[in-house]
């Protein structure tokens, strides 16, 4: 029979050792793969055509008969690549992935925002890759596509490719699929983010129609990202002890019951956050939202203070630039690292400290005490 088979190898699925057993001696697994170059082209067989996983003896007769066809010159690879084998294109597998990240998103665990980028990827860029089988993507591949990614930021394209590497993980964690080495991505140019003096933020807002003040005096005042004061509540005013609880935020237009750090945090009202609040919620109780949109007579969205930023804003500054980041900053002023961390619901100390290293050109502020009011959040066990 050895000159029937005179191309090709038999191989272990899962670990690529060369196989003349019914059983893999090094790792155990049974589905067996042809190894085959054809006119060229490396191929890999992963079933019969029928479709069916080849085990040992049927990848020993399959490779018998694809040595025979090609002898005969009736070979043709499109005999074998059934349904299982078209379903590990790239496109195919990454549909697959998002129908689970959509699945994550809906009992919300995963974010809708970061599921409409990552579909957006695949439609926009990772066009080169569709026709491959995941098993096979190599280095080159994606060497390839990235030196394709012209006229993209770095931070883009350094998105794109950790998308990617999170896909990838996924099938090695869900179905062994082997993980490619990544191409390198290193950000030589990082986005300065801009602020604004207390004074500026004050007489941009008060450039703002009358009606939408309020919200955005609100947010300036307590340091909220512009999604956590939308979906703040009137529940979520604790006026006797002047502070409020972040426990909401929105992912593109639907309510989240989390914010971005997982976490609910009782914040302190400043007296004129104080005062909003009041007026907001008097008469007023429960899961209606504390700032209602006069225009719609609902509650904002962030994409609608996106857009009067756009109109009444300072052209340049995005609106976060304008509230949380200059607050912060403002903050900083006059703050330890761990009032502004606490303050400011980071994450991570490190990023409350670049606030503060950035704040230390007028050090006189910070040795006159008597002018710091301490400020402090608190974590809300979960129940």
């Amino acid at each position: 029979m050895a000159e029937l088979i005179a191309r090709g190898s038999i191989s272990c699925q899962r670990c690529g050792t060369t196989r003349r057993e019914r059983v893999c001696p090094k790792c155990g697994y049974d589905a067996c793969v042809i190894r085959i170059s054809v006119k060229g082209k490396r191929l890999r067989i992963y079933h019969d055509k029928n479709g069916i996983a080849l085990s040992f003896s049927m990848a020993f007769q399959a490779l018998t008969q694809i040595n025979k066809e090609i002898k005969d010159r009736s070979f043709n690879i499109n005999d074998w690549l059934q349904p299982a084998i078209i379903e590990n294109k790239f496109k195919n597998k990454y549909d697959v992935w998002i129908k689970q990240k959509t699945i994550e998103a809906e009992a919300g665990r995963f974010s809708f925002e970061t599921l409409k980028l990552y579909q957006s990827y695949k439609k926009n860029h990772y066009g080169p890759l569709y026709e491959l089988d995941v098993r096979e993507v190599e280095l080159s591949h994606l060497q390839e596509l990235v030196n394709g990614f012209t006229g993209l930021s770095e931070k883009y394209v350094k998105n794109l490719v950790d998308c990617l590497k999170t896909f990838f993980k996924w099938l090695n964690k869900w179905e062994r699929v082997r993980l490619p080495i990544f191409p390198d991505i290193e950000i030589t140019t990082g986005e300065t983010q801009k602020a604004i003096s207390y004074e500026e933020q004050i007489a941009t807002i008060e450039r703002f129609p009358a009606e939408h003040q309020d919200i955005m005096f609100f947010i300036r005042e307590t340091g909220l990202r512009v999604s956590e004061g939308c979906a703040l509540q009137v529940r979520d005013i604790d006026l006797p002890g002047a502070r409020a609880l972040i426990q909401r935020t929105y992912s593109g237009y639907r309510l989240v019951e989390k914010t971005k750090g997982k976490h609910k945090k009782w914040i302190p009202l400043s007296r004129r956050a104080f005062e909003i609040a009041q007026r907001h919620v008097t008469g007023r109780f429960g899961a209606d939202f504390l700032f209602i949109n006069l225009s719609t007579g609902k509650g904002y969205k962030p994409s609608y203070l996106r857009d009067l930023w756009a109109s009444y804003g300072i052209k340049g500054l995005k609106l976060y630039e304008a509230t949380r980041h200059s607050t912060i900053t403002d903050w900083s002023k006059n703050a330890s690292a761990f009032q502004v961390k606490d303050l400011a619901r980071h994450g991570d100390i490190r990023t409350s400290e670049k606030y503060v290293h950035n704040a230390m050109t007028d050090l006189r502020e910070v040795v006159n005490r008597d002018n710091v009011v301490p400020l402090q959040s608190n974590i809300i066990n979960k129940t």
